[in-house]
C-alpha cells in the first residue's frame, strides 16, 4: 500500500473532505488481546478465558474496547506521510461510539477521512472521522472523530 504524502499545512487544508486512505487488515489474536490487556491491568474473563468464551454469545474472547482505539496512530500513520511538518501533537478524540465486539480471530482495518481543519496560532487542529471496519461484515465496529495538531513552528 502506497502512502498519501501530505505536505505541509496547505496539504491538509486541500484534503479537507477527501477520504485519506483504508489501512492494511490487523488480526486479532489471543496474544495482541492478551498484552493489550497486561499493559493496562484488564484481568476480565471475557478476554483470557478462552474456555469460558466459548459458552459466551461471541464464541471467543473479545479484545477490550479501547484495543480497537488504539490501533487508530499506527494504522494511520502507515496510510500517510507528512511531510513539511515540524510538530503535531495528539489531541484526542471526540465523538467515539464502540458499535460492536472485535472478536478474536477476526481482522480489522480503518478508513480515515479529514472532515474539518480548526486554524490554530501556528498551525490547525485537523479532526479525522474515522471508521473501523471487520473483514466479511457490513457494518463497522468503531466509529469517532481524532484529533491531531499540526504547528508550523
Amino acid at each position: 500500500m502506497s502512502k498519501r504524502v501530505i505536505d505541509g499545512l496547505d496539504g491538509f487544508r486541500a484534503l479537507v473532505g477527501e477520504t485519506i486512505g483504508t489501512s492494511g487488515l490487523v488480526e486479532v489474536t489471543q496474544q495482541r488481546i492478551e498484552q493489550f490487556c497486561e499493559s493496562v491491568d484488564n484481568d476480565e474473563w471475557i478476554h483470557w478465558d478462552v474456555e469460558r468464551c466459548k459458552a459466551s454469545p461471541f464464541g471467543n474472547t473479545i479484545a477490550p474496547s479501547m484495543f480497537t482505539l488504539a490501533y487508530f496512530s499506527k494504522l494511520f500513520f502507515e496510510m500517510v506521510e507528512i511531510e513539511n511538518v515540524p510538530n503535531m501533537l495528539f489531541l484526542g478524540s471526540d465523538r467515539v461510539r464502540l458499535l460492536a465486539p472485535l472478536v478474536c480471530g477476526e481482522k480489522f482495518n480503518i478508513t480515515v477521512k479529514l472532515e474539518r481543519v480548526e486554524e490554530k496560532k501556528n498551525g490547525i487542529n485537523a479532526f479525522y472521522e474515522s471508521t473501523w471496519n471487520v473483514e466479511g461484515k457490513d457494518n463497522p465496529i468503531a466509529i469517532g472523530i481524532f484529533i491531531i495538531r499540526y504547528m508550523d513552528s
